[in-house]
C-alpha cells in the first residue's frame, strides 16, 4: 500500500482555472499525482493509514516551476565565452563544444544542471542538447520531470551521428525512453539556417509518431531572419509553416523578430512560444513582444536558456524580468500583471510545452510537482499579496522544499536525489582543461570557427 502525503498549513496557490489561493490550505499526494486541494478543515476526517503529514505553515505550497528552453550540458560552459554578439559568440562556443563533449561530460552537466534548477524549484524543463540520452538518465536518476530527444542539425556534431543518419538516430532513441515516466518525448531541429527543410519535414512526422513536441529555435536575432528570407523568401516561422513543421504539437524558442504575419500564423498553429528574457538581453538579441502573444492566446513559458548565454538557471530571476521588461518596453505599468508572469512559469509554460495535462498546476489529477517556499523571511514579510511576491520578491533561496512525481528531491533545503558536490568537483575539473584549450584557441585564432552550436 503506497505512502500518502498530506501538506497541511500553507498558502495554497493552486494555479488552477480560477487562479485560487487557499489560506491555510492542504494537498493530498497519493502514487506520484495529487488526489484533493483544498481547505485544512476539508481533511478532517481523513483515514491516518499511511499517511505522511507535512506541517506546511509559514509556507507558499505551489506547482513546481516549468523552466520552458534550456541547454542542460551547456552549464559546463558558464562564463566561458562573453561581450559578443551571438553569432561571433556561437563561434567561440562551437570549438569548446566540439572539443569537450561527450556522453560523460554532458551527464555532468545535466547533474549540475538539475541540482541547480531543483534547488531553485524547478520541478520541470524542456532541453535541447548533444547526447540527449545523457540528460534523460541524469533526469531519471535524480527524479526530475524532463522534456528532450533527438537533436537535428545539417552536419556531423560531437555525438558522431551524421545529418543523414539523425532522423533513423532519432527513431531508436524516442523508442528507447518510451515509457519512462519522467522523460517527455522532444525532436529537436535547430533552426532553419541549420536544418534542411526536408530534414525538417523529417522532424515533424517523427514528432508526430512518438507524441513528442517539435522544438526549435526560431527567429531569435535579426541576422537569423535575414538569412532565412535571403535563402528562402520566408521568414524563420512562416518557413517553419510553410513545411508543416507546425502541424502538430510545437514549442519555439525566442521568438523575438516576427511580422505581423508571422503572429498570425502563430496564433493560428496554436504552437507555444518559449521567451527567454535573460539571454536575449545579455547577447543583445531583442525583445520578444510578449504581450502581443498573449493578447493573440499564444501560450508562453518563460526559460532561462543555457547557463552559457544567460549564466545561470534561476527562474526567478527569468520571472521577474520577464514581467517588468515589458512595462519598461512600453512605458505601461499595467503590462504583465504578477499573476499573468507566475503563470507563464507554472501552467502556462506547461501549456506551451505539451505537458498542461501533466504538470504546472495544483489539482487533482495532476502529477504531484510542487514546490513549498518559506515566508519567515525578512525579505517576504508582510506578505499582502502571494502574487507580487512571488513574481518580485521571492528568490531560489526562499525554497525549501521540492516534490517532482510525489516524491520529495528536495528536503529543509536539501538535496536528496543528485550530489552536488561531486557534480561541482567534476565540473571545476573538467573546467580547468575548457579554460586552457579556450585560452590556446583564442590566442592561436584571430577568428572563429564554423559557428555552429546548438544553443
Amino acid at each position: 500500500m503506497a505512502v500518502r502525503t498530506l501538506i497541511t498549513g500553507a498558502l495554497v496557490v493552486t494555479m488552477d482555472a480560477a487562479d485560487r489561493v487557499i489560506e491555510g490550505g492542504a494537498v493530498l499526494v497519493e502514487g506520484g499525482k495529487i488526489e484533493r486541494v483544498g481547505p485544512v478543515s476539508d481533511f478532517a476526517q481523513l483515514d491516518q493509514v499511511r499517511l505522511e503529514t507535512v506541517n506546511a505553515s509559514g509556507h507558499i505550497l505551489m506547482p513546481g516551476l516549468v523552466n520552458g528552453h534550456t541547454h542542460m550540458g551547456d552549464s559546463l560552459f558558464r562564463g566561458l565565452v562573453e561581450d559578443l554578439p551571438l553569432e561571433p559568440w556561437l563561434e567561440r562556443l562551437w570549438v569548446s563544444e566540439r572539443q569537450f563533449l561527450s556522453y560523460d561530460t554532458v551527464r555532468l552537466g545535466a547533474d549540475l544542471a538539475i541540482a541547480e534548477m531543483i534547488r531553485g524549484g524547478i520541478t520541470s524543463a524542456l532541453d535541447m542538447f548533444w547526447f540527449p540520452e545523457a540528460a534523460a538518465d541524469a533526469a531519471i536518476s535524480a527524479g526530475f520531470r524532463l522534456s528532450t530527444g533527438p537533436i537535428m542539425f545539417d552536419f556531423e556534431g560531437p555525438d558522431g551521428v551524421a545529418a543523414e543518419e539523425r532522423p533513423a538516430h532519432g527513431e531508436l532513441w524516442l523508442e528507447r525512453y518510451s515509457g519512462e515516466p519522467l522523460i517527455h518525448p522532444a525532436v529537436q531541429p535547430h533552426q532553419v539556417l541549420t536544418v534542411a527543410p526536408e530534414r525538417i519535414r523529417l522532424a515533424r512526422q517523427l514528432a508526430n509518431r512518438h507524441g513528442a513536441v517539435f522544438h526549435a529555435h526560431c527567429a531569435e536575432t535579426e541576422a537569423e531572419v535575414a538569412g532565412s528570407v535571403a535563402r528562402f523568401g520566408r521568414t524563420p516561422l512562416a518557413h517553419l509553416h510553410h513545411l508543416g513543421a507546425l502541424d502538430g504539437a510545437a514549442a519555439l524558442a525566442h521568438l523575438v523578430h516576427l511580422t505581423d504575419q508571422d503572429f498570425g500564423l502563430l496564433a493560428e498553429s496554436g504552437a507555444g512560444a518559449l521567451h527567454n528574457p535573460l539571454s536575449n538581453l545579455k547577447l543583445g538579441s531583442g525583445i520578444a513582444e510578449v504581450p502581443r502573444m498573449l493578447d493573440r492566446g499564444i501560450p508562453v513559458a518563460i526559460g532561462t536558456d543555457g547557463a552559457v548565454s544567460s549564466n545561470d538557471l534561476d527562474m526567478w530571476t527569468a520571472i521577474r524580468v520577464a514581467g517588468l521588461l515589458q512595462r519598461g518596453v512600453h512605458q505601461d505599468p499595467l503590462l504583465t500583471p504578477a499573476r499573468q508572469t507566475i503563470r507563464m512559469a507554472t501552467a502556462g509554460a506547461a501549456d506551451a510545452i505539451g505537458l498542461g495535462e501533466v504538470t504546472g498546476r495544483l489539482t487533482a489529477g495532476h502529477r504531484a510537482d510542487l514546490v513549498l517556499i518559506d515566508l519567515d523571511r525578512v525579505h517576504l514579510t508582510p506578505a499582502f499579496d502571494p502574487w507580487p511576491l512571488l513574481a518580485y520578491t521571492v528568490g531560489r533561496a526562499d525554497v525549501t522544499d521540492v516534490m517532482i512525481e510525489g516524491t520529495w528531491v528536495m528536503r529543509g533545503r536539501k538535496l536528496l536525489t543528485v550530489d552536488p558536490a561531486a557534480a561541482v568537483a567534476g565540473a571545476r575539473e573538467l573546467g580547468h582543461r575548457i579554460a586552457a584549450h579556450n585560452a590556446a584557441h583564442v590566442a592561436a585564432h584571430s577568428g572563429g570557427a564554423d559557428g555552429r552550436s546548438e544553443s
